[in-house]
């Protein structure tokens, strides 16, 4: 499968024009606000696309469509429990962290409780978002070597260059107006081209449900263990993700944090069907495929015309960079904003800040395409980042918002212990054992509870200049 030279015309004009709106978010970011947080001004219409784009990266969209060839409509779980996830981030604490006015996760834990818990908090959210970007970065290389027939290391050197140029460039800004490009024609070629023609080959669902065994229609056919797994993955590691709370910091107001948060997790929900379907689809049309991944781009070549399919084709390949440029910034903010202001220089200009945040996306997304390239297996790294995240920060950053005992001597040690429960747990069950996060966020409150009780009540100043931060006015800022 090699697309047409139309088709590649359209990919090519398409990544070029990535990197016009790099060069044109480079010009308009002027402040550090600007550049990490795009102004803090992005209102609801613009907010709930590039708050989409963000969950709907290469696993929701190649993976999803890949889970969906394997199972039928129960491959939907993945994409659902991101949308659950981010449903829940939008109803419990959005607001309060649109009112914070910060820039990343560390800060937050800062705040609230002291600058070491913040540190390492960071530390592991960093990781885990580059991680993450390496993981994308991968996906993109494989999708482009099977599209244009080149050498996958090629694809993942020229995909990385034009992810880290962008990026660099433009920061938060040009972040989102690619992510509303891309949502754009995923939502066109997703839902009113490839959802209608693809039913329309298989005859309609009467057509595809007789040539598929019942199991496809199965929502639990996948394994209840499976969905378990997503969930303490997926609904709980975006809820804490600096990639989705960084774009939560760029709405114009709390109202629109909540309410597009709310609708992008609901739109990731019907997505994750859609896509899941469309693979089910993709089993009828295109048999035997060798690699289930590939599912949905030979999809879209079979049934759309051509021109379109490129288009399509090319929003897949933003799908997958919205996710890997979101990470790769998130990374490089946690490492300014906790790591160079906090202990590094304190006293520096906004516009060294930048200047800093612009080198380290440099250095990091070296990181990211070298490791893309020489290691064989992220998928374990993404486990334990994953499984570090949500099991050893979970708690502290939740209890923050909602339990005023909650002390820095409490976060400080839970996460140390939980960070070295879930590591040892890993190590003596495995990667894909859903035991590291369980015995992590277990330890994890026990021992934030306990120690907060036997340390606190928290110094009553820094807690009242906290619960003074979090006005959930719902009105413009």
């Amino acid at each position: 499968m090699v697309v047409s030279p139309i088709d590649t015309g359209v990919l090519t004009l398409y990544m070029l024009g990535l990197l016009a709106v790099g060069y044109w978010g480079y010009q308009k970011s002027d402040t550090l606000d600007d550049y990490l947080v795009a102004g803090r001004n992005i209102p609801i219409w613009m907010y709930i696309p590039v708050m989409s784009a963000v969950i709907l990266g290469g696993a929701s969209t190649i993976g999803g469509g890949g889970l969906g060839y394997q199972n039928g409509i129960s491959g939907a779980w993945l994409v659902i429990m991101l949308g659950l996830g981010t449903i829940a981030l939008g109803l419990l604490i959005s607001t309060n962290l649109a009112s914070l006015k910060a820039y990343s996760l560390g800060e937050v834990l800062e705040r609230r409780y002291d600058r070491y818990s913040g540190t390492i908090g960071a530390v592991i959210a960093g990781i885990y978002a580059l991680t993450l970007a390496i993981t994308q970065t991968i996906a993109i290389g494989k999708v482009l070597s099977v599209l244009f027939g080149f050498e996958q290391n090629t694809m993942i050197l020229a995909a990385g260059a034009i992810v880290i140029s962008y990026t660099m460039l433009g920061g938060m800004l040009s972040v989102t107006i690619t992510d509303f490009v891309q949502w754009c024609i995923m939502t066109v070629g997703i839902f009113f081209l490839a959802l209608p023609l693809g039913l329309d080959a298989v005859g309609g669902f009467s057509g595809l449900a007789a040539e598929l065994n019942p199991s496809y229609f199965d929502i639990t056919a996948i394994g209840w263990q499976t969905i378990a797994s997503y969930f303490l993955l997926y609904v709980l590691g975006i809820m804490i993700g600096q990639d989705v709370w960084q774009r939560v910091f760029t709405a114009d107001s709390t109202e629109t944090a909540r309410t597009g948060t709310i609708a992008a997790g609901s739109f990731a929900v019907v997505y994750g069907i859609v896509t899941a379907l469309l693979g089910a689809i993709a089993v009828v049309l295109l048999p035997n495929l060798a690699d289930p991944e590939l599912a949905l781009p030979r999809l879209i070549l079979e049934i759309v015309p051509v021109g379109f399919s490129g288009l399509i084709l090319a929003g897949f390949i933003s799908a997958m960079m919205s996710t890997a440029d979101s990470a790769l910034l998130a990374s490089s903010t946690l490492f300014t904003n906790d790591v160079y202001k906090r202990f590094v220089n304190p006293d520096a200009s906004d516009e060294t800040y930048a200047r800093v945040s612009r080198t380290l996306i440099l250095v990091l997304g070296v990181v990211m395409v070298y490791a893309a390239i020489a290691i064989g297996n992220v998928v374990q790294a993404l486990s334990l980042t994953y499984a570090l995240l949500s099991g050893s920060i979970f708690v502290p950053i939740f209890a923050a918002f909602f339990w005023e005992r909650a002390t820095w001597q409490g976060a400080l040690s839970s996460i140390f212990i939980s960070a070295t429960v879930v590591i040892a747990t890993i190590w003596l069950h495995g990667f894909a054992s859903n035991l590291p996060i369980i015995y992590g966020l277990a330890t994890s409150v026990v021992s934030f509870t306990t120690v907060s009780l036997l340390t606190g009540p928290p110094a009553q100043e820094k807690l009242s200049a906290w619960v003074d931060s979090l006005d959930s006015s719902p009105s413009a800022d």
